[in-house]
């Protein structure tokens, strides 16, 4: 301000430059820093547009720019997997929920390291030997919560991998808990709540997951948990525990029975529909995320576009021909010309109907 004042612009000059170059070598500093942390751990950087980067995450609005990464995370064309969220505090039968699912559901199995839900459903997928991601709201090398520490080198020893947009050696925040939550939706083919209180940390992965259009499904409330005619206090905090699945299921998730094998049978619909997604992107049927072709019809039952029996997308003409779109043997619809041809609608070169 003092050279300003005396219309010493060259002195402000040569102070923002030391002052630039200071702050440029500081970060120079300190990428060197990180890099080498990172090699320490056995961990890399995968960076937006590396071929490994996780396809689902480049559809967030804000997808981060890299992803530090310690494990094996294989190339995929496109979203996989389930995301398990759920609270820290589980009751029994949630909890093994979690792990039974983390065992059976469509892998790779997807959550946060977490206490409670996201820890079982990590076991389960180590008891089957399915791959699983965790997504950490810390630096790698600064496990939170300490506990897992263990929990995390299974993960990388079994294949899986895990994940965080931090810096190494960066300490948890709330809101980089809430920020890796929209991570763990965005990479899965479809999210799953187990258990959790309206105002848990896991509503924040399944309002994500409602952003982004993934399939939702949440298991029901208990009988009696949730209920607005609860009169006990014991029934009050029995839907206290279970009202962000309530409040899930009110905003169009798919209810999950808490028979395990019908619950499995569910999200097993969404293999096929990911399995086949994949195929077609392979094949060059899908480009930029979008399909040229009508999804099977078990795959968009399973993401919800089939409602009540009532499919939201053109049926095939097999299908309208059965339910009377063709009256008398006339299509309402334009047929192949071979197909008319082989039924006698072609003269030698014109059709009945004076087209060629």
């Amino acid at each position: 301000m003092r050279a300003l004042a005396m219309g010493d612009d060259g002195a402000l000059r040569d102070w923002i430059a030391n002052e630039s170059a200071t702050r440029l070598a500081e970060a120079r500093r300190d990428a060197r820093a990180a890099f080498a942390r990172l090699d320490a751990l056995g961990a890399r950087v995968v960076s937006l547009s590396a071929p490994d980067y996780p396809p689902g995450l480049r559809e967030l609005a804000d997808p981060p720019a890299f992803l530090c990464v310690r494990g094996t995370l294989p190339r995929a064309p496109w979203r996989a997997g389930t995301a398990i969220v759920g609270t820290r505090t589980p009751d029994d039968s949630a909890r093994a929920a979690a792990r039974a699912l983390g065992a059976s559901a469509p892998g790779p199995i997807v959550s946060g390291l977490a206490l409670g839900i996201d820890a079982a459903a990590h076991e389960g997928a180590l008891d089957a030997g399915t791959p699983t991601f965790a997504y950490v709201g810390t630096g790698l090398g600064a496990t939170y919560p300490l506990e897992h520490a263990e929990l995390e080198e299974r993960i990388v020893a079994a294949g899986g991998a895990i994940l965080s947009e931090s810096i190494p050696g960066e300490a948890v925040t709330r809101w980089s808990l809430v920020r890796r939550d929209r991570l763990q939706a965005a990479h899965a083919a479809a999210l799953v709540l187990v258990q959790s209180e309206a105002d848990g940390g896991a509503m924040h992965a399944v309002t994500a997951a409602r952003k982004l259009g993934r399939p939702r499904f949440a298991f029901e409330p208990p009988r009696g948990d949730g209920a607005a005619d609860a009169t006990s206090a014991g029934e009050t905090a029995a839907g206290a525990r279970y009202a962000g699945n309530a409040q899930a299921l009110a905003e169009g998730a798919v209810a999950l029975p808490w028979d395990l094998a019908r619950a499995a049978v569910r999200l097993h619909a969404l293999r096929q529909a990911q399995d086949d997604m994949t195929l077609r992107q392979a094949q060059g049927d899908i480009i930029d995320g979008t399909s040229r072709h009508p999804e099977p019809v078990e795959g968009r039952q399973a993401q919800g576009n089939i409602i009540d029996g009532t499919s939201r997308h053109p049926e095939p003409d097999e299908g309208r021909q059965a339910e009377g779109d063709n009256v008398d043997g006339t299509s309402r619809h334009p047929e192949p010309v071979e197909g008319r041809q082989a039924e006698g609608d072609m003269g030698s070169t014109c059709s009945k109907d004076g087209e060629r």
